[in-house]
């Protein structure tokens, strides 16, 4: 006969069933239902009333009877009871009895503690996500919507969009441009059908317009890097871009009185080479790739001068990223492998837009510009990838030693090796060697065997060759497993809140200082600066390592940033003519290199928000100042004041230097193995209130980053910078937050020794 669970357990799994739908189950199906790239949390007022419901219903269910309440309460009277000295294991059972009795309070306690320590949790936004259209652009038309040049319309709209959108917004219209990476509130997503296919035309047009700023007060994102394009552009380039948008993304404006459907249909046809095939893949290509490519697939496309580095040229057959031999084309199979992952650190995305027939079909009209694809190809074979050891990451590092890598990308992999200055492509070009430590920048792919891929086959038209000759297979994947050790584990994430632990004693003012390695570290990611002209996509330093430490009178903040170059001298040159555009073009091979400084910058509101408002994220609003404490290179090399405090209210205006009255932070930086160190320290109180923060424990104070690269053409406007994120002091914790736990451990514990001695009367009682 088939044996019941007890009552008691089918409860508990029944709970626990409907625990771990909510908090997997659903989260995951509605991941799979909507397509999105992640689960979807249930909110957790919505699970504490289905939690509360289970609930409920178990108490009906056991207490439905007198039978089966005793039933179900038989094995916690058991076990408050205890086992019977003469039963079998009754020791063993005995200990786990006491085990259970120990633990329950102590997990009481816990889930008190967790609830009453302080936490501290970024701050949110509040904002109304699609504001009402002013009156002025209601009723405004596309002029450009009847005209019967449609093709030529679309496509100066596309190379507008390129230039001005594509940094933030990407090549598909998905938000995930270059720049997008190092933004806190992302880009628009323009394929989701929740953007731009549910509003008109002209309120594409007035967001474009009038930018983030523009928007009234209470839908302001003061975190949106949009830019006010009514400065730059005019009306009908606005307008072209507008359409180019909704062309590139798949979708149409709302009509007034239909909302059309915002997914394009997918090509269906098999990968094939087949001259509709090709058609189709050229028609694509014409859409998605002409911008930066160029219409003859030279890379000369009008996209491709504001770019560093320049697009592919597929006339030449060569291409960097391949699993063939060096020197030949690589296998339809790599070509399919960088459209689809794209190619880190470039303006090149990855298609997972288009449908994986699509970019087959993109892929078959590419190889149409060269022969080199007609040549034979081998694929360079590999045997099994060894597991990880310390023996062989030593083996790794010794044959790093043995190849000369260092020679390129320095001791420790920063890509500051003594032959980086000189490094140029086969076309001249000067470019910088590989940063191994920054894994989400290896363009190939950040993992071994992708890494073992490049030293077996080089990568062409660079100085990186292939060691396929040089280096058996064993001492490749030593070597691929020894660069892949070396990636940093301090890369940006989601988190937005840095915590400043706190000192007794003196603050360091070193950043060799050993205390700073105990201090909690806040990784900030930097975009380009993309808001106010000269906009600038090619910035080099994409993130910022950031730790704080305060003591009773000052704080001091430690900042770390990979540069392969000692930049310390500043003699910056006229700014680059812009053109019809507001990108600078990026001059390959300069006839004179300015001489500029490396520098950063770190802002603050001069008073802390209360509310959801606060200064923009880049150099405050008119009205709403930010205090800027600004690190150059130059003057730390001279051994003076190496940091100037300044004042910004909008990037309209000039930045004002406070005067020496209100100068109280100092400031020192080391350069080292291809990395900055800069320690920043002032007052917890500024001498001046007016024109600084002021930094209290337990209180949240914005900040933002701001950083530039002297050796990567940088001063001015053009620069790397982050979106706000926030230090926190960490206060001391309040005699409730120990006390709470301990007194809900007492009482549970007060609680389980009650009822022992309850069940244990009513056997004595009992006949």
């Amino acid at each position: 006969m088939r044996q019941r669970l007890p009552l008691f357990w089918s409860v508990v799994l029944a709970l626990a069933v409907v625990w771990a739908l909510l908090d997997w189950g659903v989260p995951w199906l509605g991941m799979w239902v909507t397509g999105g790239p992640r689960p979807l949390p249930v909110p957790g007022v919505v699970r504490l009333i289905y939690l509360l419901l289970a609930l409920v219903g178990a108490a009906v269910y056991v207490t439905i009877s007198d039978e089966s309440l005793r039933e179900f309460l038989r094995p916690l009277v058991a076990g408050l009871r205890g086992p019977d000295p003469a039963a079998p294991r009754a020791r063993w059972l005995g200990r786990l009895r006491l085990a259970v009795l120990v633990l329950v309070p102590l997990a009481v306690g816990g889930v008190v503690w967790t609830r009453a320590a302080p936490r501290v949790q970024s701050p949110t936004i509040l904002r109304i996500q699609h504001p009402t259209i002013p009156g002025a652009y209601e009723k405004l038309a596309n002029p450009f919507r009847a005209r019967p040049d449609q093709a030529a319309v679309l496509a100066e709209g596309r190379e507008i969009f390129q230039i001005n959108c594509r940094p933030c917004h990407g090549d598909a219209a998905d938000g995930a441009g270059p720049m997008a990476w190092g933004l806190r509130l992302k880009p628009a997503n323009f394929t989701d059908p929740g953007t731009i296919a549910t509003v008109v035309e002209s309120y594409a047009l007035w967001r474009v317009t009038e930018g983030a700023p523009g928007l009234p007060p209470q839908a302001t994102p003061w975190d949106s890097a949009m830019p006010i394009w009514r400065q730059d552009l005019t009306d009908e380039q606005k307008w072209k871009a507008v359409m180019a948008a909704y062309d590139l993304a798949g979708v149409e404006p709302r009509k007034p009185e239909k909302l059309h459907s915002s997914a394009p249909g997918a090509a269906q046809a098999p990968p094939s080479e087949a001259p509709e095939a090709v058609e189709r893949g050229k028609r694509i290509y014409v859409k998605r790739c002409l911008a930066c490519h160029g219409e003859k697939g030279d890379g000369l496309g009008p996209v491709a001068p504001y770019l560093n580095p320049r697009p592919r040229d597929f006339t030449l057959g060569a291409f960097k990223f391949r699993t063939t031999g060096s020197g030949e084309p690589p296998t339809d199979e790599d070509l399919f492998r960088v459209v689809t992952r794209g190619i880190p650190g470039t303006a090149m995305s990855g298609w997972t837009t288009l449908a994986s027939d699509e970019r087959w079909q993109v892929i078959a009209y590419l190889k149409t510009f060269s022969t080199a694809f007609q040549e034979k190809r081998a694929v360079v074979k590999a045997s099994g990838e060894p597991a990880v050891s310390p023996a062989l990451l030593a083996r790794g590092k010794e044959a790093y030693r043995k190849a000369k890598c260092w020679e390129c990308h320095g001791q420790e992999g920063r890509g500051d090796g003594p032959a980086a200055p000189t490094l140029k492509d086969d076309f001249k070009n000067a470019i910088r060697a590989a940063n191994l430590q920054k894994g989400w920048l290896i363009k190939g792919g950040r993992e071994a065997a992708d890494i073992f891929m490049r030293f077996s086959t080089g990568v062409d038209g660079t100085p990186m060759p292939s060691y396929v000759d040089s280096l058996p297979e064993d001492e490749r994947w030593a070597l691929a497993h020894y660069v892949r050790s070396l990636q940093t584990t301090e890369e940006p994430s989601a988190t937005v809140v840095l915590r400043a632990s706190q000192l007794a004693g003196p603050l360091p003012d070193s950043p060799g200082d050993p205390r700073w390695r105990a201090t909690p570290y806040l990784a900030v990611p930097l975009a380009g600066q993309v808001i106010a002209k000269p906009r600038w996509q090619n910035h080099a330093v994409d993130a910022i390592t950031v730790r704080a430490l305060y003591n009773d009178r000052a704080i001091a903040f430690l900042f770390e940033w990979d540069d392969p170059f000692k930049d310390v001298e500043h003699k910056p040159g006229p700014e680059p003519a812009l053109g019809p555009w507001t990108y600078p073009k990026i001059d390959l091979n300069p006839e004179r290199r300015e001489t500029l400084r490396d520098a950063i910058r770190l802002q603050f509101p001069v008073t802390i928000p209360t509310g959801p408002e606060r200064p923009h994220f880049f150099l405050g609003n008119p009205g709403r100042p930010v205090a800027l404490w600004h690190w150059r290179a130059d003057a730390n090399e001279r051994g003076g004041s190496a940091v100037v405090k300044e004042r910004a209210e909008g990037w309209e205006k000039p930045i004002v230097e406070l005067p020496p009255a209100s100068q109280d932070v100092g400031a020192g930086g080391v350069w080292k193995d291809g990395r900055w160190r800069v320690v920043m320290t002032r007052p917890r109180a500024p001498k001046d209130p007016a024109t600084d923060v002021t930094f209290e424990p337990g209180r949240l104070v914005p900040f933002a980053v701001h950083a530039w690269d002297g050796s990567n053409g940088e001063h001015g406007l053009r620069m790397s910078l982050s979106s706000w994120n926030f230090v926190v002091l960490d206060a001391p914790a309040p005699a409730t937050v120990y006390l709470s736990p301990l007194l809900a451990l007492g009482l549970v514990a007060l609680v389980e020794w009650g009822l022992i001695r309850r069940v244990k009367r009513r056997e004595t009682r009992s006949p």
